[in-house]
């Protein structure tokens, strides 16, 4: 076994990040978050939504198998709780097979990061159109 086996053997952190989608997962599954009494600050401050509200209702909702309640929640939790979920499995298997992480090149992670930014601030229209105000 080379090094690059034995490091793509070795938990780092996409590993740590797996582990964070998982537990996540079992938070929103198995305990009540939602009974949890909070008031988003910016809400309470300005009455408008903010571009994460939602959020904890979406995790919740497709941690239960309500696709449709996550979505009318907060399209990117959805979206946001899935795709984690769905990475964390993934990486799993990586590090089962033995596989590395495949590497990015800047470029890539600069459309991430430019889709990230716009997928919050289409988000965030949603949910203030949702609200009635935009």
């Amino acid at each position: 076994m080379g090094p690059a086996e034995r490091e793509a053997r070795r938990p780092g952190i996409p590993e740590a990040y797996a582990a964070i989608a998982i537990l996540s997962f079992a938070v929103a599954r198995f305990l009540p978050v939602l009974d949890i009494h909070y008031q988003c600050t910016f809400m309470a401050l300005t009455g408008l939504p903010c571009a994460s509200c939602g959020m904890t209702h979406a995790f919740v909702s497709l941690a239960h198998g309500d696709g449709a309640g996550a979505w009318r929640a907060s399209p990117l939790g959805a979206l946001l709780a899935g795709g984690a979920w769905l990475y964390a499995v993934l990486d799993l298997l990586r590090l089962a097979a033995g596989r590395p992480w495949p590497a990015l090149s800047v470029g890539t992670w600069r459309v991430m990061a430019i889709g990230a930014v716009g997928a919050a601030a289409a988000n965030w229209a949603w949910m203030l159109w949702r609200a009635g105000v935009a």
